[in-house]
């Protein structure tokens, strides 16, 4: 695969875009003194077709080339260029590889080294930015280039030196798109390289204008340190009122290098199990002016920013409306600044130290700007071939910015995930922005379903197969169900499909062990069918395959529930689903119906019907697993799903109960939601058996009818009938108080007047000469004050 998953070969996108002409006029008056000098056509030097063979002639012509714009060195990187260069000839794909091993391994540094003795914008230069270009292409290559050869460290120098150079941040682009090991390695503190300072460096100047770049530092000498001389460029920007403020999406200095930068951070950022990338990005300061870039707003509409001295990245651009309306979603091609911005910003997000920092700086703001963009249409359906490209486009934008905003504000501290240490994020971001739409939710599971079967998206706002991680799609997912009404849009639009999408997930783990699913994979997509499983008593929750003798459901749930790794809220969501799949409803297969037929992207109408089955190897894998029958869970009341419930401590004595203190009772939409607060992971209630979700809340549903049953420490009421009960309640606590304490005193009474001789009151005080002694409240006489009680409450 070459850059961006594109085939090995075919030419980068924009790599002849802006880039300096093959011929100078350097080259021109090399060219004609050749010419002019020659003698006789004997003398003329005939050029030999590129061989593999000559290529340590090449190197040694590059090596020793006096001056770097001389015929020969012009001769040998020309038939560098060729060798490396794609053609009809098959070998030459194999060529890419075999050079940079050619001439003992000197392909490489003796083309680095020619960088630095070659002239700016020279033809020289030009070819030898283009050898290199090609020959990082192929993934074997890159660590030898880029650490090996130290192409990454040269370059990146290089590029701060000529930030107008953009065909050298194309080819740091072509290193980082790498494996997690090398970008790992790249991006290390330990590392010298210090690439992600010198991509940080090369953004800031090339987005500035040209009255900025001036002011900004520049490298006075090859020795320089790219951490330094950012570090002082920063302390430059410092000195404005609003740093970035000065970024004009119309008017920058070098746009295109600016584009490919923000392309080398993103492939730097992609999700990897450590955070290393993460907090070199946001070290470098640079993260506001990535928001910049990507901010949008239309004519006479502003965005909501601080009044602070220093504004934040979401405050107003400078900007007229038709730049405004030049920064739309519509036009953000992949590939394009705004894309590249976006993905980092979305990268960043996936990453649990840099989520805190983001909405520091407001990124959910200006992600929710991006996010709730007016779309295309409000149906489910995928788009077409025949829909707008532009609008295909910002679909796949505001996607984007949802996923971001779901790992942001869903990520952590909700039901069965990680409590977020320490003090919240003051003014907590509205969860509002989780909300999303039938045409998004249809969106995800065709992103899930392509990611999962390792399958490419063609066409406007398409993406590659390695664009997304399986574990990043199931993760923005479960992230989305932590909203309630999130939860019924899924299940409402494509419900049946994502469930079985989530259980080959599952699957492919647990049975397979397949290793782009690890066990937090596992953890989100259990969870996340775990969640959409309250949905499956009324409306179907899986396709008829998984029930009956093949108990497919049930193997990959109990054979995921064996595993060693298995994390605590995976194992709570396997065992609630397996215990609800009694009562659960099942559907018939998706290929037989016609809403279950997708479009590919290509224009043809295709049945994937497929995907939502397991293949024939997954199949087999299941008929050698042994599931023993299990208890069945409770069956769920009716009314735990749709009546609004009341949740309230019993009032302190003397406390008056009711029902409309806000601060003293938690309103939940039905009473399944309420048990999440009682369930797994809560701090409210211990429990000793296992854990049923369904019977928990039979529980509550009955605590709220009035039913003397569990009510784990809570007093529970519907929402419609609150204040009725509560009068009841007060009234027979009230009779019930009375009756106790009247019935005490009689006893007490009695047993004083037997042990005593002096005569005592009703309410067990001696009395003096005025009391009788024979004043004893009988039977009759107590009914008759209960009775009087009960009348003066009930007026």
């Amino acid at each position: 695969m070459g850059l961006f998953g594109k085939k090995k070969g075919k030419p980068l996108a924009g790599e002849a875009d802006g880039t300096p002409k093959k011929s100078s006029s350097r080259r021109q008056s090399s060219s004609r003194k050749s010419k002019s000098g020659r003698k006789s056509k004997q003398q003329e030097p005939v050029e030999q077709p590129p061989s593999m063979e000559l290529v340590p002639e090449y190197v040694k012509s590059l090596a020793t080339a006096a001056d770097a714009a001389s015929e020969e060195a012009a001769s040998a990187l020309r038939a560098l260029f060729a060798l490396s260069e794609h053609n009809n000839n098959a070998s030459t794909s194999s060529n890419r590889e075999e050079l940079v091993h050619a001439a003992e391994g000197q392909v490489v540094p003796t083309l680095l080294d020619f960088l630095r003795r070659s002239d700016r914008n020279s033809s020289e230069q030009y070819l030898a930015l283009l050898v290199l270009n090609n020959v990082s292409i192929p993934a074997e290559n890159k660590k030898m280039i880029a650490v090996d050869c130290g192409g990454a460290h040269i370059l990146s120098r290089l590029l701060c030196e000529d930030p107008s150079c953009h065909l050298m941040a194309i080819i740091l682009v072509n290193l980082t798109f790498a494996d997690a090991e090398l970008r790992r390695d790249l991006v290390s503190p330990a590392s010298p390289t210090q690439l992600v300072d010198a991509l940080a460096y090369a953004l800031i100047v090339a987005t500035a204008s040209p009255e900025i770049m001036e002011t900004l530092p520049h490298p006075t000498n090859s020795q320089f340190n790219p951490r330094d001389l950012l570090a002082a460029t920063m302390t430059e920007l410092k000195k404005s009122d609003s740093m970035f403020a000065y970024f004009n999406i119309s008017n920058q200095q070098f746009p295109e290098t600016a584009r490919w930068c923000l392309c080398a951070i993103k492939n730097l950022t992609r999700p990897s199990k450590d955070p290393l990338a993460a907090h070199a990005v946001i070290d470098t300061g640079v993260v506001p002016l990535i928001l910049r870039i990507v901010i949008v707003s239309r004519s006479g509409e502003e965005s909501a920013g601080s009044s602070n001295a220093t504004p934040k990245p979401s405050e107003p651009l400078e900007q007229n409306s038709a730049e405004a309306e030049f920064n739309n979603p519509m036009g953000w091609e992949a590939n394009s600044m705004q894309d590249a911005a976006l993905f980092s910003l979305l990268n960043l997000s996936t990453t649990h130290p840099a989520r805190h920092y983001l909405k520091e700086v407001d990124a959910v703001h200006v992600l929710s700007m991006i996010a709730d963009f007016p779309t295309t249409n409000n149906s489910a359906a995928p788009q077409s071939q025949d829909a707008d490209p532009q609008l295909a486009n910002q679909d796949f934008q505001c996607l984007k910015a949802r996923m971001a905003l779901a790992y942001l504000v869903g990520g952590e501290g909700h039901y069965g995930q990680s409590k977020s240490r320490g003090s919240s994020f003051p003014g907590h971001p509205d969860e509002s922005v989780l909300l999303i739409m039938a045409s998004e939710a249809a969106q995800l599971e065709e992103l899930l379903s392509n990611t999962l079967h390792q399958r490419a998206k063609e066409g406007p706002g398409g993406y590659s197969a390695a664009t997304f991680t399986v574990k990043g799609v199931l993760f923005g997912i479960r992230c989305l169900l932590t909203n309630n009404l999130n939860q019924n849009t899924f299940s409402t639009t494509c419900g049946v499909k994502l469930n079985c999408l989530l259980m080959k997930a599952l699957a492919q783990h647990a049975i397979q062990r397949v290793l782009t699913i690890d066990a937090e994979a596992a953890e989100h997509a259990a969870f996340s069918l775990y969640l959409l499983s309250s949905f499956g008593f009324s409306s179907p929750f899986l396709t008829t395959n998984f029930e009956g003798d093949a108990r497919l459901a049930e193997k990959v749930l109990t054979s995921y529930l064996h595993m060693e790794n298995i994390t605590p809220a995976g194992q709570h969501a396997a065992d609630q689903v397996l215990l609800r799949l009694p009562y659960l409803k099942y559907t018939q297969n998706p290929a037989d119906d016609e809403k279950f037929v997708v479009f590919d992207g290509s224009g043809k109408d295709e049945s994937l019907a497929w995907d939502y089955d397991f293949d024939e190897d997954l199949l087999q894998a299941t008929q050698n697993i042994m599931v023993e029958k299990r208890i069945c869970g409770a069956e769920p009341m009716d009314v735990i799903f749709s009546r609004p419930i009341l949740r309230r401590r019993a009032p302190k004595k003397n406390q008056e109960l009711t029902w409309e203190d806000q601060s003293a009772v938690t309103v939940y939409p039905n009473a399944l939601l309420a048990v999440q607060d009682l369930s797994f992971g809560s701090t409210k209630v211990r429990h000793i058996d296992a854990i049923d979700d369904i019977l928990i809340a039979n529980n509550i549903a009955n605590s709220a009818n009035g039913e003397k049953t569990e009510s784990y420490n809570y007093m529970w009421n519907w929402q419609d009938t609150a204040e009725q009960m509560a009068r009841l309640q007060q009234n027979k606590q009230g009779q019930s108080s009375l009756k106790g304490f009247l019935t005490k005193m009689k006893s007490n009474t009695m047993s004083k007047t037997k042990s005593d001789d002096g005569p005592f009151s009703i309410f067990g005080l001696k009395c003096g000469p005025i009391c009788a002694s024979d004043n004893v409240l009988d039977d009759e006489t107590l009914s008759t004050l209960e009775t009087r009680q009960s009348q003066k409450k009930s007026f």
